[in-house]
């Protein structure tokens, strides 16, 4: 697997189908591990057939009793990532964390060092203290046992294992027991996202101003086009700008209303709302998974090509930068496909 590259792929759910966002969990094996741009092939984790699929396209014919035992042993971890609705890094090594395999994983996979991971992880335990200290009655004077219960129920909350010693949070919290550690590590991805979120508002409305400026989001060399090259890329603009703001506004709620639901119970003995956000914590982490990571990603390889070609660029430039915009949130033509759609391309 150190060879191989995984990634997660979005499916946004149709307005109004009821229905939720997807993600999938994709293997890609690259042909050249030398250079990985050369192609290769993807398998789906969720696919019932990709355990016998990845023995066949590694031995490339049927594979020995070793070589399934090597297979078994990489599945654990390919489960944990498939767990995950990102691979942001502190979510990854949060998730490590709680499946006791983060001294498995070499701190290179992380990708985060420990001064950033202390940076993040600061302001998130700081708002779970909060609101744990006003769920079991602590105050300014609080005693030493008052103090130890506070941090017994921080560790438990933020390991997210399991819930012994904390039974009177999970019951006030109307969680039910088993699903409690999957509800604490969603409330933590919620938390990070927003401190993600906050840290990247700033290059994110730069980003707006770039892709909401018919100028600078055209090619500056534009008189070369054809008028329907002209009329294509004026199209997909459109579409791109819906679909940021689109994503940006979907954050934004999710953030907002967990937000309120937080200080109605910090500060306002209002707990209801809260509760009912932790009922429905996964839900939020895979939308800001998918709508913060998103941004960040875009504003990354927008920056990218601003620090390599300024911010008015010519055609061959800006249609790298622009193809990678609108594959990253979704954008299509009418009549294409996007490059891993293969059932709708077939």
């Amino acid at each position: 697997m150190n060879t191989s590259i995984i990634f997660k792929r979005f499916e946004a759910a149709e307005p109004g189908s009821g229905r939720p966002s997807k993600v999938d969990t994709t293997v890609y094996f690259p042909y050249d591990f030398e250079n990985v741009y050369e192609g290769g092939e993807s398998l789906c984790f969720s696919d019932m057939a990709f355990q016998r699929t990845l023995a066949d396209k590694i031995c490339n014919g049927v594979a020995s009793k070793e070589m399934l035992e090597r297979i078994a042993q990489d599945f654990s971890i390919l489960h944990m990532l498939a767990s995950l609705h990102s691979l942001d890094p502190f979510v990854f090594r949060s998730k490590a964390e709680q499946a006791g395999v983060s001294d498995e994983i070499h701190d290179s996979y992380f990708a985060i060092s420990p001064k950033e991971w202390a940076r993040i992880r600061k302001p998130i335990r700081e708002k779970i203290s909060r609101l744990v200290t006003k769920a079991v009655g602590g105050g300014n004077n609080e005693g030493d046992a008052q103090q130890e219960q506070i941090e017994r129920f921080l560790k438990k909350i933020w390991q997210a294992k399991d819930v012994e010693g904390i039974e009177p949070f999970i019951k006030a919290m109307q969680i039910e027991p088993e699903r409690a550690p999957d509800v604490f590590f969603a409330w933590k991805a919620v938390c990070y996202y927003q401190v993600r979120f906050d840290a990247i508002l700033e290059d994110l409305k730069a980003f707006f101003q770039w892709v909401g400026d018919n100028t600078l989001c055209y090619p500056s060399d534009f008189a070369t086009m054809a008028k329907e090259d002209e009329q294509r890329v004026q199209g997909l603009r459109d579409k791109l700008r819906d679909e940021i703001r689109g994503s940006y506004v979907t954050a934004n709620t999710v953030l907002a209303e967990y937000e309120e639901s937080y200080k109605q119970f910090v500060h306002q003995d209002r707990p209801q709302s809260f509760m009912g956000f932790l009922g429905n914590s996964d839900a939020s982490y895979l939308a800001l998974a998918s709508h913060v990571s998103n941004a960040a990603h875009a504003i990354s390889l927008w920056k990218l090509y601003l620090d390599r070609y300024g911010d008015s660029m010519p055609r061959e430039q800006f249609m790298e930068l622009f193809s990678g915009l609108t594959h990253l949130y979704g954008v299509k033509h009418v009549g294409e496909v996007k490059s891993w759609d293969t059932e709708a391309a077939e």
